[in-house]
């Protein structure tokens, strides 16, 4: 009987521990959006996944779960934005860099973070540049879907960041063909292989292109991404629409930068330069880039290893159970 007992309670115990498993994997789960500011950085969670943004050096990393870290962390961080020459709009290489060059790493960034009902936004500000121009990244993050104007993607509810890159008043050099951003994607963990690769077709849409992060503990699929439209806007001093121009990229460390170690690159995709051909003087251009996660990949490991759990702890039970009988 004390044998029985015991199995009665070892089945009791797993039950509890169950229980509380599964309100551990409810918790959290909320339509909200929180913003909170600490020790230099903004950090945005919602119920699938949570950014940090580090305004001073101009860079953001994102990861599953509103949790303090993840196992993967992807990082999408501006290095610099260059004039660059040459005989045509293509920015083809290193040497065709020259002009005006700011270090968007070490600049001077304010920022203002608004919370609504159904959206939050974080806008950082770099005002006064080489030339008098000012730039801003303004991130959107939101509790519905909400449609990318001009394009056929949308930015997906409580996943993704849109954030708008807007360069104010530049005016160019003379033999400027355009001005570039170089940013730069890697995954921070290394605790396994992840591979930064280009989009597929299927994935990029018909006005976008995407930037994929590989994940080996995901068999290799897409977990995570960085996205932006194949087009900017560009408007007058009164906000008035005045052109829409081809956004180019190019991949390539810059010479004046040296190289960042990153095991499981590819090819040195993660040196990415977003291009803008030169679109006039004291005009505005706005472009959409958009960062996010693919959740259900996660939620399929996480079922996985739930069942894997509740498995195991299924066989024990019965193991105990079988034990017990015997000693009868």
């Amino acid at each position: 009987m004390k044998s029985f007992k015991k199995s009665i309670i070892g089945i009791s115990l797993i039950g509890l521990f169950l229980l509380t498993l599964g309100s551990q994997l409810a918790a959290g789960e909320t339509d909200e959006i929180s913003v909170s500011e600490s020790m230099g950085a903004i950090t945005v969670n919602t119920e699938y996944f949570s950014v940090k943004i580090v305004p001073d050096q101009a860079h953001l990393m994102w990861w599953y779960g509103n949790k303090t870290d993840g196992d993967e962390m992807y990082k999408l961080q501006l290095m610099k934005i260059r004039e660059y020459m040459g005989d045509d709009d293509i920015l083809d290489n290193q040497t065709e860099l020259g002009g005006l060059t700011y270090n968007l790493i070490t600049a001077a960034w304010t920022s203002d973070i608004v919370v609504g009902e159904d959206n939050a936004t974080i806008t950082l500000s770099l005002e006064g540049l080489a030339n008098g121009a000012d730039l801003y990244l303004v991130m959107h993050i939101y509790t519905v879907d909400t449609p990318i104007d001009g394009s056929d993607q949308v930015t997906d509810a409580l996943v993704e960041v849109k954030f708008d890159i807007i360069i104010n008043n530049w005016d160019f050099s003379p033999l400027a063909k355009g001005v570039a951003i170089q940013s730069y994607l890697t995954e921070v963990q290394h605790r396994h292989r992840v591979l930064v690769r280009n989009g597929t077709v299927a994935e990029n849409g018909n006005t976008t292109r995407t930037m994929q992060f590989a994940s080996e503990a995901h068999d290799d699929e897409a977990v995570a991404y960085a996205e932006w439209t194949t087009f900017a806007n560009v408007y007058n001093s009164t906000d008035d629409l005045v052109d829409t121009i081809d956004v180019g990229t190019a991949y390539f460390e810059d010479l004046a930068t040296p190289p960042i170690d990153t095991p499981g690159f590819a090819e040195g995709l993660g040196h990415l330069w977003l291009t803008y051909p030169n679109y006039g003087d004291e005009h505005k251009l706005v472009h959409d880039p958009t960062i996010g996660i693919n959740a259900e990949l996660f939620t399929e490991t996480a079922g996985l290893n739930l069942a894997i759990i509740i498995g195991g702890l299924s066989i024990a039970t019965i193991i105990t159970i079988v034990v017990a009988r015997r000693k009868k």
